[in-house]
């Protein structure tokens, strides 16, 4: 049988902005580097992500589909994202570790790229998850954290890189302003991005609450005009909904947005409040500071490396520490640009790593 190309297995198709920019950061480093073979893809949603990112897409709940992709295959490529991991629930890691045996039952090559490792809080998944890092033949996890207790298990071709998000293409702002001039915006105005959600402990309102109060302080006391973005529609609309539906002068899309929407509005915004990771990770790549609430190690691994001062974790989180941070944001955020955009270049040539691995098994 002829192989080639590579089937990519992620959390695509669920309208999740962070892991669609994970695949379009792959798919287009991997043309912009000259791999013309086929890009397969597992997706909840073929036909969007089809659309979205110009790839092959397979159902990922079609067991008969998926094999007959694997088996056509080169190369299977587990990531990115924080996939391995039981916080949310154990039917994640069955299901990524599943495909990862049925890619080496098909004869696929295997690669993990672009790879966040747990919190695993089970034995037998630290145990499941150990055995298939031997097996891979190239791993590229995007933290230090990761890449440590990878080779504590012995796992070996274990490279650290970046988030497969810093590459993609540069953002367009005229694109971005002609969005948002939808929405009645001015290229006068000074605009401040708000993703949040929820986490554990935090009910929807209690949550709501929260940011209604920041944006209206942001709004009054701060000369910026809100902006509410939802990375993941699904779980954050209605969040957003409330919010909006509280503080008439926010602006907000009706609709989800595509990666790149999403990248060439923030990049007509002048600061961020980010709870999700990829709100801090596009906002960063755009050269757009940023400050991170973190409900998660992974935020504060990751924001740390460039503003430590504008970390919250959600544990000392209140309203005046909230804005109390905001302000020393927005009043120094013309001289955070420059450090931020610097670090998202460094981040974008260590994100090539990731891809040099395809194209060393894929090619």
């Amino acid at each position: 049988m002829n192989r080639d190309g590579v089937l990519v297995c992620g959390y695509y198709g669920f309208a999740n902005v962070g892991d669609e920019a994970v695949l379009a950061g792959m798919a287009h480093a991997l043309r912009e580097a000259g791999f013309h073979a086929p890009i397969r893809v597992l997706s909840a949603s073929p036909i969007q992500t089809q659309a979205e990112h110009s790839v092959e897409a397979v159902p990922r709940s079609s067991l008969p589909m998926m094999w007959r992709a694997l088996r056509c295959s080169r190369l299977f490529v587990l990531g990115g994202g924080s996939l391995l991991q039981d916080i949310t629930s154990a039917r994640s890691i069955v299901y990524y570790l599943g495909v990862h045996w049925l890619a080496r039952r098909a004869g696929c090559r295997v690669a993990w790229i672009g790879q966040g490792i747990g919190p695993l809080r089970r034995a037998w998944a630290r145990w499941w998850t150990a055995r298939a890092a031997r097996q891979a033949e190239a791993i590229v996890v995007r933290d230090p954290e990761s890449a440590s207790l990878l080779r504590a298990w012995q796992a070996a071709h274990v490279q650290e890189g970046a988030d497969l998000s810093f590459l993609l293409s540069a953002p367009e702002k005229e694109k971005g302003w002609a969005r948002l001039t939808e929405l009645g915006a001015t290229s006068d105005e000074a605009l401040l991005a708000i993703a949040p959600r929820r986490w554990a402990d935090m009910g929807e309102e209690e949550t709501a609450v929260l940011f209604t109060d920041v944006a209206q302080y942001a709004q009054r006391h701060l000369g910026a005009r809100p902006l509410l973005l939802a990375m993941h529609p699904a779980r954050d609309g209605r969040l957003l909904e409330t919010i909006a539906a509280r503080v008439p002068e926010v602006f907000a899309f009706g609709e989800p947005l595509s990666v790149r929407e999403v990248r060439n509005v923030l990049a007509c915004c002048q600061a961020v409040i980010g709870v999700r990771l990829h709100a801090l990770m596009l906002a960063s790549a755009s050269g757009v500071p940023a400050l991170a609430i973190s409900y998660d190690p992974k935020v504060r691994s990751f924001w740390s490396q460039v503003m430590p001062e504008y970390v919250i974790d959600t544990a000392e989180l209140d309203g005046q520490t909230l804005k109390r941070r905001l302000t020393a944001l927005w009043e120094h955020r013309e001289n955070l640009q420059e450090c931020v955009a610097q670090f998202a270049q460094q981040q974008q040539q260590k994100a090539r790593v990731n891809i040099d691995a395809v194209l060393a098994l894929g090619s």
